[in-house]
């Protein structure tokens, strides 16, 4: 069976699955015009990609690799204290952050999308692809991401 066969059928399987990949499917829902689109939308949660460091660069999110730096050092360990690993407190957290450092959302939420999926466009943002993840899985990307980073 090839990879692209295994993912579909991974996929079909979903209504049995649980409420993990069940979100899966549903951030892909408006993304996928053919199933033949579904592996490379989602390889990214079973492994993470080799990505280059120009993805960290975004000009709407006013985002460099130095700037990336700075923000995955300032959430990593606002994530790893959270009470409850769901999208609110995801969410909330991110945006205190940003609050605080007096930068808007996405200067936080880009670095964060970017090391724990390595990719620029993906099914969900942030706080989704965290979610999904988990705690650890989420943790080890964002050091990875600084690793990466700090060269």
């Amino acid at each position: 069976m090839s990879k692209i066969t295994e993912k579909i059928a991974k996929l079909l399987a979903l209504a049995e699955s649980p409420y993990e990949e069940e979100a899966k499917a549903a951030l892909l829902q408006a993304r996928c015009e053919k199933l033949t689109d579904i592996p490379e939308k989602v390889d990214f949660f079973d492994a993470l990609p080799e990505y280059d460091l120009a993805l960290y660069t975004n000009k709407k999110s006013k985002t460099d690799p130095a700037v990336s730096l700075e923000m995955l050092h300032a959430v990593r360990p606002l994530l790893a204290a959270l009470p409850a690993w769901d999208d609110e407190n995801l969410l909330a957290s991110m945006k205190e952050l940003a609050e605080r450092l007096e930068v808007k959302n996405a200067k936080v939420m880009w670095p964060v999308r970017i090391a724990v999926s390595g990719r620029a466009v993906t099914p969900g943002g942030a706080v989704e692809i965290c979610r999904i993840l988990g705690r650890d899985e989420t943790l080890r990307r964002i050091d990875v991401g600084i690793a990466k980073l700090e060269g």
